[in-house]
């Protein structure tokens, strides 16, 4: 199993991953000895920030957000290579140790992905007995970072290391013993209705992490970009803390397997969905088997009687003839006004 251990510096995220007892493919090394050994990536950072140096690096991008994604985006080319071949030497638990897991797009390579947080406080602290930076320094590369809850909407698993070491380490190896608890629920959501948040917050009952993602799909002609939609779908599931919204081009059974999840949720409102998803349910099996050697196993939630006859095809028509008022009642009030406003354009 490989493991991914995120979490802001000064989280403690490396020491719980010591604690582990597995072996540790600590990114920030991979990064240091490829700064010595590839000219290739020398080159492309001094081409962006005139320089390699690893301290004149760090004052530049931990003080400016922008400048800590573009190095990100760099290093990744370099670093992710790097880490894949080190996978392949291991056939036991492993984990990737990593402070830019997500950003770096290390989250493909494993099975289960644990956020480390701490209160500020907490990370101030270790940070300034660290490395010996001033306390503004130490505030300086905290607020360079993501947020907390960026690592706690990404990841699958969140421990709190605000005390012991040795209870966030039993959490994860607990939370180990579980097993894959991930699952994907994909569709246009065009708009999202009330329909779909009834079917979210009831899956994310029964998964620890669930992927909402809309899927492009050419033949459509949506009402609304991939890039409205996933900020509308964020907006309704801001208080369902163990999700995540994304978007992709391709097929639900590859972004199954970028995620390492092993279910896909469907909605059915009646015999007609159930009808249709059906064969949906086999050929996403297929390709996941056949074209990506894992197993795909779709779960049929039925939609409450409320939201029986709820559908974005339903909404649109309802708002195209003008009648706001009844497809309001299909839509969650922090998104209806602006689906609304598109309509009356």
């Amino acid at each position: 199993m490989v493991i991914g251990i995120t979490g802001g510096s000064g989280s403690g995220k490396s020491t719980i991953a010591q604690g582990l007892g597995y072996k540790i493919i600590d990114v920030d090394s991979v990064y240091h000895g490829l700064l010595e050994t590839s000219e290739e990536l020398r080159y492309a950072l001094v081409q962006s920030f005139g320089t390699f140096d690893r301290k004149v690096l760090a004052g530049i991008v931990f003080t400016n957000l922008v400048e800590l994604e573009k190095l990100n985006h760099i290093c990744a080319r370099f670093i992710i290579p790097a880490v894949k071949e080190r996978l392949a030497e291991f056939n036991e638990n492993v984990v990737i140790d990593a402070a830019v897991l997500f950003e770096l797009g290390l989250e493909m390579y494993c099975d289960i992905t644990v956020a480390v947080v701490a209160t500020q406080e907490e990370r101030l602290l270790r940070i300034v007995g660290r490395d010996g930076l001033r306390l503004d320094s130490a505030q300086a590369r905290i607020n360079a970072q993501k947020p907390d809850t960026f690592y706690i909407r990404k990841a699958d698993f969140v421990v709190y290391n605000n005390s012991l070491i040795m209870d966030a380490v039993k959490a994860i190896k607990n939370r180990l013993l579980i097993g894959n608890r991930k699952a994907v629920y994909g569709g246009t959501f065009d708009p999202p209705t009330l329909g779909h948040l009834d079917v979210i917050k009831r899956a994310a009952l029964l998964y620890e992490k669930l992927h909402v993602v809309v899927l492009v799909n050419e033949m459509k002609k949506p009402v609304f970009s991939v890039a409205e939609r996933v900020e509308m779908l964020r907006a309704i599931t801001d208080d369902v803390p163990n999700i995540d919204v994304d978007c992709f081009d391709g097929l639900l059974a590859k972004y199954a397997q970028n995620k390492r999840a092993r279910y896909s949720v469907r909605g059915v409102r009646n015999g007609f969905d159930a009808e249709y998803e059906r064969p949906m349910f086999e050929f996403n099996a297929q390709i996941a088997r056949e074209e990506y050697g894992f197993a795909l196993d779709t779960i049929f939630i039925p939609t409450t009687r409320d939201h029986a006859d709820t559908s974005s095809g339903n909404v649109c028509r309802l708002l195209s003839g003008g009648a706001y008022k009844v497809a309001e009642k299909y839509l969650d009030p922090r998104i209806a006004e602006r689906v609304i406003a598109r309509f009356r354009q």
